[in-house]
């Protein structure tokens, strides 16, 4: 190859790896800004479920696990609670944050149990910017 195919041949490459920096960079911040707001809600609510549900070993909530899910590139961020002893199995409780403005939904059969009415309650006050653990 002469000179002129070599520097040719690697102004192609770079325009190509700008092209497609670019391209990824751009879709990356519009998924992350799309759910920033729902991320941001949910971040709350992770950090509250840890504190007033898990490490405070309140009796409802014993037999669980937190898991944030909120680097998504595609659906909702969401959190799940799961059974600790099987956290591969069905979340037990299902927290999800979307649209505009955001709102928090949460469904699942933990919902059903006693607990059910106090996780509506602090997910109310936790979404509505309170840290509280009790009302």
């Amino acid at each position: 190859m002469n000179k002129g195919m070599k520097r040719l041949s690697a102004a192609a490459g770079i325009a190509l790896l700008a092209a497609l920096t670019a391209c990824q960079s751009g879709s990356h911040e519009t998924a992350a800004g799309g759910n920033s707001a729902a991320v941001a809600l949910l971040q709350r609510v992770n950090t509250n479920a840890h504190t007033c549900w898990v490490r405070s070993k309140d009796k409802d909530f014993q037999g669980y696990s937190v898991i944030p899910e909120l680097d998504t590139q595609a659906g909702k961020p969401r959190i799940l609670l799961v059974d600790r002893k099987a956290a591969q199995g069905l979340p037990k409780l299902v927290i999800e944050a979307d649209g505009k403005p955001v709102k928090a939904t949460a469904y699942g059969p933990l919902l059903n149990e006693p607990a059910g009415s106090r996780i509506g309650a602090d997910l109310k006050r936790w979404t509505g910017g309170s840290n509280s653990c009790a009302a």
